[in-house]
């Protein structure tokens, strides 16, 4: 009963609040990260772009006004990586806060001595464990054709590894995955990448995946959709973890582009 009632609310939810054609349309011509998507795929995205502006409210931050091409937008690129997973995996908080650029976050940081340092840090998105997500809208609006980041997928992987908890570049592994597997993989791709970094060698990407194991998921994440080549190039085992858990393959209709 409940799984029939469930069925009819999202059916109900996508008859009364369908996207219009025009908006939609603009958005996916503008978003290239969406490129490779062929037509049934972009009508699911459609609907779980519809499904999640109904379960997660958008605020304006510093008065940004936030219509509803942007969260058009965002919707869109937020549900590319649960495509193929659904929306359950963004469970557990509701609000998306938006700022016109970057904005700053206090920090505090225990160094290896146990001395705390405190500070402030200038960021595109950041997501809180169990609360909301915040990005600037200069990063996270429609970018070119060549540029290989993308902070909304970013951030949102963030809230896919906090599924499991504190985030740790682990999230929630599918029955047919290994999470040896996984650890082995991406901590095995980490140190190879921090290597580079000591040795002073150019890194494939941006050098931030090597902050930390959750920053590692995050990073490679965005490249996995935006710019795969890099990820199956550089790091194939961690290609393969990466399409096994988020079940696409987008270096399959992938024209490469340069993450350096």
């Amino acid at each position: 009963m409940l799984k029939r009632f469930r069925a009819w609310r999202r059916a109900r939810i996508l008859e009364r609040h369908r996207l219009s054609d025009d908006l939609w349309q603009t958005t996916v011509d503008s978003l290239h990260v969406l490129d490779r998507l062929d037509d049934g795929e972009i009508e699911r995205l459609r609907e779980l772009a519809t499904l999640f502006l109904r379960q997660k409210g958008f605020v304006g931050a510093h008065e940004f006004v936030v219509t509803d091409p942007i969260r058009v937008a965002i919707a869109a690129q937020a549900c590319l990586p649960i495509l193929n997973l659904g929306l359950d995996y963004y469970r557990g908080w509701y609000t998306v806060i938006l700022y016109p650029t970057a904005f700053v976050a206090h920090r505090e940081r225990r160094d290896d001595d146990g001395v705390v340092h405190t500070g402030y840090e200038e960021l595109d998105g950041e997501s809180a464990e169990g609360g909301p997500l915040v990005l600037s809208w200069d990063e996270a609006q429609p970018q070119p054709a060549d540029e290989p980041y993308n902070v909304v997928v970013h951030e949102f992987a963030h809230k896919l590894d906090e599924l499991t908890g504190a985030p740790n570049g682990l999230p929630p592994l599918h029955r047919d995955m290994s999470v040896e597997e996984w650890s082995r993989v991406m901590s095995a791709a980490f140190d190879a990448f921090n290597d580079l970094l000591d040795r002073d060698e150019e890194p494939p990407f941006d050098d931030y995946a090597g902050s930390d194991p959750a920053e590692f998921f995050a990073v490679t994440s965005e490249l996995f959709f935006a710019a795969p080549d890099v990820v199956i190039d550089t790091f194939p085992d961690v290609y393969a973890q990466l399409k096994a858990f988020y079940r696409q393959d987008p270096i399959a209709a992938y024209e490469p582009i340069d993450a350096r």
